[in-house]
């Protein structure tokens, strides 16, 4: 059951929260030190524009008389009052009383030769109003945060993106490991974004194959112990039955004294069956039968005999070809050539009505097998795992028969092989023809 993380464990918070307290905390240092600043220029600037207004009035011969003082303070926007040598206002450019003068910074200098002076002034109070004074303190300041505001904003906005586009890939991640986890291996999570977790996503996906094929060969390895122990049981069975048709099949040729064709085929596949049983039972208890290396153009020649009646039974025509330089060439163990062998004729009869059967050597140490039919060749459902164990696209069939085949054309040290070629299907197994001291052995055993 898929839960939300805690607000302070969301990756969007985790990855959001850092840059934008770092960020407002700059821009709060950012307007502590401009306010600093503003106040540092605003007081430079406050003392400059005495100094010229002190430049200008100290050493004046001019009266400041009432029009005068009242147009220097328009042009440096102050407040300028006259005093006598007895501190008595002369002129004031403002009313003023002592609870007021609180709301101005004021400085003050000394006149030349008050004495001598007509309008009496020795002293001149400039006073600077305090409110001006923030106010330029405060635009100092306010630039810089609402610079630093702006570019948080648009940092957080641009990260909020980025992070929910991450995270929703992370969430895409964790949903995939969540199906996998639970047995689902078909569906992906890479994406086409060649980053980090991407490649994670590719690891996933890989895991996910490997994960889906070791299912695969989980079951098949279960099924076949299972099949390994149904068919101990069946082929004693089997082999009783077997034994007593036999039994029968040669007392009645025996009585009927007859040179009957079919009865001989008869016996031949019987006794076939007998040693296919003989080799299951042997699979069935985990042993291996000893390789008996046999010749293989009498093993082409065996199979041509034995299937040959089927065929006809069928109304399939079977074109039979044997390469003469085959001739003297034996195989590891003819009885797994054989069944190999027969598992594809036979298939190919099931699937078409014009087989054709080719043994050739196509190498000093490999001969090939090769089989083809007009059928309408191999289900695209099964096509990638057609010599695996119980694949198949026939409503009876078990999925055995090719896999046989594969086991025994590992066991001959060759191959199989299937193609689609000019609408007919084409399998080809490859064999490895044994050595001569091999094949002395093999026609003493034989």
């Amino acid at each position: 059951m898929n839960q939300h993380p805690a607000p302070f464990r969301s990756l969007r918070l985790r990855l959001i929260a850092p840059m934008v307290v770092t960020a407002l905390l700059a821009a709060v240092a950012v307007a502590i030190a401009s306010y600093w600043l503003g106040d540092r220029w605003a007081q430079g600037d406050l003392k400059q524009r005495f100094d010229a207004i002190e430049r200008s009035l100290a050493e004046s011969t001019f009266p400041l008389n009432p029009m005068v003082l009242d147009s220097l303070a328009d042009l440096t926007q102050t407040e300028l009052v006259g005093l006598d040598l007895q501190g008595n206002v002369t002129h004031s450019t403002i009313d003023l009383d002592a609870a007021s003068r609180q709301r101005f910074s004021i400085y003050r200098f000394a006149t030349s030769n008050p004495s001598s002076r007509q309008d009496r002034v020795s002293e001149v109070e400039v006073l600077f109003d305090k409110q001006q004074i923030a106010a330029s303190r405060q635009r100092a300041a306010i630039l810089p945060l609402v610079t630093g505001l702006s570019t948080i904003l648009a940092l957080s906005s641009v990260a909020l993106l980025l992070s929910s586009r991450l995270v929703s890939r992370f969430g895409k991640l964790q949903r995939r490991v969540e199906l996998v986890a639970g047995g689902d291996f078909e569906s992906t999570v890479s994406d086409d974004v060649e980053d980090e977790l991407g490649r994670l996503g590719g690891a996933v996906d890989s895991m996910a194959a490997q994960l889906s094929e070791l299912w695969k060969r989980i079951n098949r390895q279960q099924s076949e112990k299972l099949l390994h122990q149904i068919a101990g049981g069946m082929a004693h069975q089997l082999r009783n039955s077997l034994t007593g048709a036999r039994m029968a099949v040669e007392l009645h040729a025996s009585q009927c004294r007859s040179d009957d064709e079919g009865i001989e085929v008869a016996i031949e596949q019987i006794e076939v069956s007998e040693d296919y049983v003989r080799r299951l039972l042997l699979v069935a208890s985990g042993r291996q039968d000893e390789d008996r290396p046999a010749d293989i153009r009498q093993c082409f020649l065996d199979i041509q005999n034995s299937l040959s009646p089927i065929a006809k039974h069928l109304r399939v025509n079977i074109d039979w070809n044997c390469d003469d330089a085959i001739t003297g060439l034996f195989v590891q163990d003819g009885p797994t050539w054989i069944a190999a062998a027969s598992n594809l004729v036979h298939n190919a009869m099931q699937a078409g009505d014009d087989v054709k059967v080719a043994l050739q050597k196509v190498a000093d140490d490999r001969v090939r097998l090769v089989v083809s039919d007009n059928g309408s060749g191999i289900a695209d459902s099964v096509a990638d795992e057609l010599f695996e164990p119980f694949v198949t696209s026939k409503p009876e069939g078990m999925g055995l028969g090719l896999s046989v085949v594969r086991r025994a054309a590992e066991r001959l040290e060759g191959d199989v092989r299937w193609r689609r070629e000019d609408d007919r299907t084409i399998f080809e197994l490859d064999a490895r023809i044994l050595s001569q001291s091999t094949k002395a052995q093999g026609e003493r055993t034989s």
